[in-house]
């Protein structure tokens, strides 16, 4: 009888602990407009109060075309990660396809890499959300730079996110929805009023419409990048998405669609509302709206809106929060997918609450962002970093996208890529063009960060062995970061670079040796037979 009851009970605990299991699952909350809106507000970030100036400021008016160059540049991206993100709709997917198709080296820089790029994210984020916060309380901002009063504020930032992030997905997506839609609509009033102080001489008269050349639409192009760069968090978010084969791919298209007319229009009645003279600038001096600090409020009390300039601070400080809140918890769900399925951290960090949340990971997220926020106070100093890290992670994923349609012909796939064997090395090329084009002040620090990331492997080796396949199959990896920290070292001074490959050479020469190594990734992911990825039934969610 007793060992009858034991047994009982033994099965009685085993039932507990599986639904408990169970219930410690990402939710599928999210609809479609919540995507969209997901999606919308991580592009709609600071950037809505500075990149589409700083993009005239890079390349005057012609700044407006760089908007439209990186939508199509970015779309032959995001078409890749459709694909990925409804075959295998995982949280954090961008640490979790490139490990399955290349092995666990690829896999651990790419992962690495996309995590420091979305944590980097995150203090530029704040940094420019209290610094718009200092229009008001001018102690928090001073000399280019966060003051001691500014980090303080900046910590209490980071922690108001993290208290949103703690919430089920179903209520962070409610307060998105909201907030995202009060920055559109913030948008709209800020273009309706400068529309009222519109020149069209300004598109014309000042060194006319290209004063930098092509070399600063390149730039303004590489700027845009950290404009465009929420259109993966449908995927990151893919276990949290309802129908994600239908949803992801509508979501991906309108929220690039909607994000491309909002920054158009900015940068467009920008330009038509400049008042040299008003704005105390140096006629057709396009550089020094770069320098400026609140570049809507300047512009608007220069054409005498003074409402229209403090409606955009809000807007900018309402898009900067939710923004921060929405790449955290991307970062925490990139960083327990390297727990979980890659075993690249401890296995702490794969744990999920009752209601969802990577909240072990999400603390990993918020220590990396505070040591960088005390670090690199100054939007400026993290801004070139966050560009390059996030489009470095773009990368793998049209060739994990190539490396399974050969191994896993079968699988079903709601979104094809169309064109794949020419879009594919094209999409490849254009982002390690992006991470050139950022410039070796940011790839000096960047590539060694990423590489850092290697150490991670023991964490791997752990739980199984690292083979000598793993090694031949997968070092074409680090000698491409090796080879675009070298051709960045030696091009052109457009791009910080010692102009020993000049400007537009190097860019040409570069691109050729990304497309080599695209071929040389795919032949390696195609021959490698390794298993870098925990598949346990239990606990992989279905397509």
């Amino acid at each position: 009888m007793l060992v009858g009851d034991a047994e009982v009970s033994d099965q009685t605990l085993t039932g507990v602990a599986a639904t408990e299991q169970a219930s410690r699952s990402y939710k599928r909350d999210l609809g479609l407009w919540s995507v969209v809106f997901l999606a919308t507000g991580a592009i709609l970030g600071p950037a809505v109060g500075f990149t589409p100036v700083s993009v005239l400021g890079l390349a005057g008016p012609a700044g407006i075309f760089s908007w439209i160059i990186a939508f199509a540049m970015i779309m032959v991206l995001a078409m890749s990660y459709i694909e990925l993100g409804t075959m295998w709709p995982r949280a954090g997917g961008v640490a979790y396809y490139p490990a399955r198709a290349s092995g666990p080296l690829v896999g651990v820089l790419n992962a690495w890499g996309a995590f420091i790029g979305y944590s980097l994210a995150v203090p530029s984020i704040i940094v420019a959300f209290v610094e718009y916060l200092s229009y008001w309380f001018p102690s928090f901002f001073a000399n280019g730079t966060l003051t001691w009063l500014g980090i303080f504020i900046a910590f209490l930032t980071l922690i108001a996110m993290l208290v949103i992030n703690s919430l089920r997905i179903r209520y962070m997506g409610e307060i998105n929805n909201a907030l995202t839609i009060f920055t559109i609509l913030g948008l709209v009033v800020v273009m309706a009023g400068l529309l009222t102080h519109f020149h069209g001489s300004n598109f014309t008269s000042f060194h006319g419409l290209f004063p930098a050349g092509a070399s600063g639409l390149l730039l303004a192009v590489s700027a845009t990048v950290y404009g465009y760069g929420g259109f993966r968090q449908p995927i990151d978010y893919a276990e949290e998405v309802k129908d994600p084969g239908r949803t992801i791919p509508r979501a991906v298209l309108l929220t690039m669609v909607i994000v491309l007319v909002l920054f158009c229009l900015e940068s467009f009645f920008y330009v038509g509302a400049i008042n040299w003279h008003a704005m105390k600038l140096g006629s057709g001096a396009w550089a020094s709206l770069s320098a400026l600090q609140f570049p809507f409020v300047t512009v608007s009390n220069g054409a005498g809106l003074a409402t229209i300039g403090l409606i955009a601070v809000v807007t900018t400080l309402i898009a900067s929060f939710k923004d921060g809140y929405i790449y955290s918890g991307g970062a925490a769900r990139v960083g327990q997918t390297m727990a979980r399925y890659d075993n690249y951290l401890p296995p702490i960090f794969s744990r999920l609450t009752l209601q969802g949340i990577p909240m072990v990971s999400l603390i990993l997220v918020l220590v990396v962002v505070a040591i960088y926020l005390i670090l690199l106070p100054a939007f400026s100093s993290l801004f070139p970093l966050v560009a390059s890290a996030l489009v470095l992670s773009y990368a793998p994923g049209p060739l994990a996208c190539a490396i399974f349609r050969q191994r896993h012909p079968d699988e079903p796939r709601p979104y094809r890529m169309p064109a794949l064997p020419v879009l594919g090395p094209l999409a490849f090329v254009v982002a390690s063009l992006m991470v050139y084009w950022s410039g070796w002040t940011a790839v000096r620090i960047l590539i060694p960060s990423v590489v850092v990331g290697v150490l991670l492997l023991g964490f791997y080796r752990r739980t199984r062995p690292l083979t000598g396949q793993d090694i031949v199959y997968g070092i074409w990896m680090p000698a491409y970061l090796g080879v675009i920290l070298l051709v960045s070292f030696l091009g052109g001074t457009d791009f910080g670079g010692r102009n020993i490959l000049p400007f537009p050479y190097d860019s040409l020469i570069f691109a050729v040796i990304a497309l080599a190594f695209y071929y040389i990734g795919y032949w390696s992911g195609t021959h490698w037979t390794g298993t870098s990825i925990t598949e346990d039934p239990a606990t992989t969610p279905s397509a």
